[in-house]
């Protein structure tokens, strides 16, 4: 049975200079009608459903209120994201080690996909953006849209891979870059790998116990041995 890979967006693949953050805003501001200056909450591994209520919160909007728009408040911001799909390569940087970590996984027959808080049309535009999206099968992926709580995506990935290929795989490994995505990995008892590309160090990481840590994927073929739990080949963990 295949193994399979669920990468997080941000942070672990790549890391954006806020345009996209600003789009997000834009849209909260539209469809709820906030003020200019809108609170901020922590975004750090939540998907963007709990962070739209969290900050609808801080504005003293109720979670019903909030919920009845959220599906309008997603169509106007992949809808704005769509009007800058042209130029959003100029706002995102692809992190070192990414592409060729990608490519030696593929070829060891894995299958890829995402695990991400980010809305699932949201994640296709980056991944599109910065040509990533071939490497991944986008159909099996868990998105923020599926469930506003990141802890029950890793069973939604195996629910669709079944839907897909007939069958589940023999292991799932979440790649993330923030405790939450280690958090996430634990409760869908998955091999969780944290990569300190994010905000959080790699001794933040470590705290939090997942099976491995690294650096970075400068060193792809010591991150791939460690991604699949192999000996590993060089020294890129921490």
């Amino acid at each position: 049975m295949s193994t399979l890979v669920l990468w997080d967006v941000d942070g672990t693949l790549m890391r954006g200079n806020g345009t996209v953050g600003r789009v997000f805003l834009q849209a909260l501001r539209e469809v709820y009608q906030l003020p200019d200056e809108i609170k901020r909450v922590d975004y750090g591994g939540k998907t963007d459903g709990q962070i739209v209520l969290e900050t609808l919160a801080l504005h003293d909007v109720g979670e019903a209120a909030a919920l009845e728009l959220l599906p309008q408040f997603s169509a106007r911001y992949h809808q704005l994201l769509d009007t800058i799909a042209h130029e959003l390569h100029q706002h995102l940087r692809l992190l070192p080690g990414v592409v060729a970590a990608l490519e030696q996984l593929r070829e060891r027959n894995v299958i890829q996909t995402l695990l991400t808080g980010n809305l699932e049309p949201v994640a296709e535009l980056k991944l599109r953006a910065l040509n990533l999206d071939h490497y991944f099968d986008l159909g099996i992926g868990a998105y923020g849209s599926d469930h506003r709580d990141r802890t029950q995506l890793v069973p939604i990935a195996r629910q669709k891979t079944i839907a897909r290929y007939g069958q589940d795989v023999g292991r799932a490994i979440v790649i993330g870059d923030t405790p939450r995505d280690i958090a996430c990995g634990k409760a869908g008892g998955a091999r969780t790998v944290a990569v300190a590309t994010g905000t959080f160090t790699a001794d933040e990481l470590e705290a939090h116990q997942p099976d491995a840590v690294l650096a970075d994927l400068t060193d792809p073929a010591a991150a791939v041995a460690v991604i699949l739990g192999e000996p590993a080949r060089g020294t890129p963990s921490c």
